[in-house]
């Protein structure tokens, strides 16, 4: 497998601690915005982006540095990036400019909405972040003793970037704009890959605390397999914010992970995951994800949630 991976902009990750990266969730009555709350994203998953407005069909965003002019950009829809679960955008000026691409989902109920966004890299240096929000406030759910009455599970896909290229192969996700005549290689931006996987977690509202794992996990361009990801338990904060970290199954620490409960009763939550190794055999490779889920019980089904308690 042939693969290029691109560091970071480590000076402007430090450049994100100042900023909140802001979704503006679902217009639900037609007024023209969600009513959300702005809420600061964790440095180490928001990184380059400063924000992000995304209703279901327009993804406009705001990242430093180099995807276009003005600083908030309108990415275009493009449903050959699609990956279960999350729409896809991207953006490139032109055939020598960088290539960004951005997948987003909405809950079903319309309380939680992320988005994970990153270019393919060029010139040494690739830009990725992401961001979660919510409408309206944290509404816990109710606490009692017995199963379900406290402990809750959520479960669906997971999807990412990363700063692997994506083979420029002329195949049906190869979505770089053409190049036309002899162009050294160094100046050709590359395509990041995807990865799509299986998220699930477990939290407990009484004592605070969320962990979980994705499994399942591909990278989606060459259908390369990629070890399961644990996130290990994290604290659930009193507004439903969460942060936590990332391992591999033999305790590594390989990133970290973060994301908001919406919706009545927290029945939805939507987070990032940034993993600064994912691949045991490589060197300097990252990822961007992100997921929305959807509380196990009626309205969410899924066969796994046949385990856990109503």
């Amino acid at each position: 497998m042939i693969r290029r991976v691109w560091p970071l902009a480590a000076l402007l990750a430090v450049a994100a601690c100042s900023g909140a990266a802001i979704v503006t969730p679902k217009d639900d009555d037609g007024d023209g915005g969600g009513g959300g709350e702005t809420t600061a994203i964790p440095a180490a998953l928001s990184n380059n982006l400063k924000a992000v407005r995304y209703d279901g069909t327009t993804m406009k965003v705001t990242i430093d540095l180099l995807d276009s002019t003005p600083a908030e950009v309108t990415y275009d829809r493009d449903a050959r990036l699609d990956v279960p679960g999350y729409t896809a955008y991207r953006m490139q000026e032109d055939s020598l400019d960088r290539l960004f691409v951005a997948l987003g989902a909405i809950s079903d109920d319309g309380s939680v909405q992320a988005v994970t966004v990153g270019d393919g890299g060029q010139f040494n240096r690739y830009f990725a972040g992401g961001s979660y929000d919510r409408a309206g406030g944290f509404d816990r759910p109710e606490i009692g003793t017995g199963p379900g009455r406290g402990q809750v599970s959520y479960a669906g896909s997971y999807a990412a970037v990363t700063n692997v290229d994506a083979p420029r192969d002329g195949g049906p996700d190869d979505v770089a704009l053409p190049i036309s005549g002899t162009v050294d290689p160094i100046n050709v931006p590359a395509q990041p890959g995807r990865i799509t996987g299986d998220i699930f977690l477990n939290a407990n509202f009484n004592d605070n605390t969320v962990n979980g794992a994705i499994s399942n996990r591909v990278l989606v361009d060459t259908n390369y397999a990629l070890a399961d990801v644990i996130l290990v338990p994290g604290t659930i904060a009193e507004d439903g914010t969460f942060t936590g970290s990332a391992e591999y199954s033999d305790l590594t620490t390989i990133g970290s992970y973060g994301g908001i409960f919406g919706g009545t009763d927290a029945n939805s939550v939507a987070g990032l995951v940034h993993l600064t190794e994912f691949e045991r055999n490589w060197t300097g490779e990252q990822e961007h994800g992100v997921f929305v889920l959807t509380q196990c019980g009626p309205n969410n089904t899924l066969p796994i949630c046949d385990n856990v308690a109503p």
